[in-house]
């Protein structure tokens, strides 16, 4: 995919294994989610683990791709502000995130020519902790959390409201993430290029992309 370096002004990155990667935080967010689930149930948190995994799987037979676990929370009755409320409380990056010097040099080295962006399903709070604990939380212009319409990716009418916040026609987009389904696919309906990463280190095609580096 070539893209006019010319066009693009604004790279818009997804934020959980995209700019980061820890399978202890994200089982600490699963077990987050399966007490919520058994709390609202009246069950066991090993039930409330197997109705969560259950209605993850029934979600990805209708939808045919893989479900956000924001929006299988939804599936159990559980409201979004109730999810991420939980999440406050019981997810703690501290102990599994620590600075990234490769991820920070390689975002800032995009700053001099092109605004930097934080599209995610995770809630304001943890993100700026996530993003602080990385040393990456002054790179960005703005970060579109759950907050900014309460609906998880991937939404349409959601990302039409970031589009219009920044500013610009679809080419002067780039959007970043690791989930083909969730963070690039409405974008990419919506004539955005995009770019599928599926650890940090291929966060340097972004400098081949823009022609930084041949």
């Amino acid at each position: 995919m070539l893209i006019d370096l010319k066009q693009v002004r604004s790279i818009v990155f997804d934020l959980d294994g995209t700019l980061y990667h820890s399978d202890g935080l994200a089982a600490e967010i699963q077990t987050v989610a399966a007490s919520l689930v058994a709390e609202t149930r009246g069950v066991s948190l090993k039930k409330g683990r197997t109705l969560l995994r259950n209605s993850r799987k029934r979600l990805a037979e209708l939808l045919e791709e893989e479900p956000t676990l924001t929006r299988t929370c939804l599936t159990l009755g559980i409201e979004v502000p109730e999810f991420h409320r939980a999440m406050q409380a019981g997810v703690h990056p501290e102990q599994y995130l620590a600075p990234d010097p490769v991820l920070e040099a390689l975002l800032d080295s995009l700053t001099g020519g092109w605004d930097l962006y934080l599209y995610t399903n995770n809630n304001l709070p943890l993100t700026e902790k996530i993003l602080a604990l990385l040393g990456v939380e002054s790179l960005f212009r703005r970060l579109y959390t759950i907050e900014f319409n309460w609906t998880p990716k991937p939404d349409p009418e959601t990302l039409q409201r970031v589009l219009e916040d920044i500013g610009g026609p679809p080419d002067s987009f780039l959007f970043v993430g690791d989930r083909e389904q969730v963070d690039l696919k409405v974008p990419r309906e919506m004539g955005i290029p995009t770019l599928l990463v599926a650890e940090t280190a291929d966060l340097l095609q972004i400098h081949k992309i823009l022609g930084i580096i041949p």
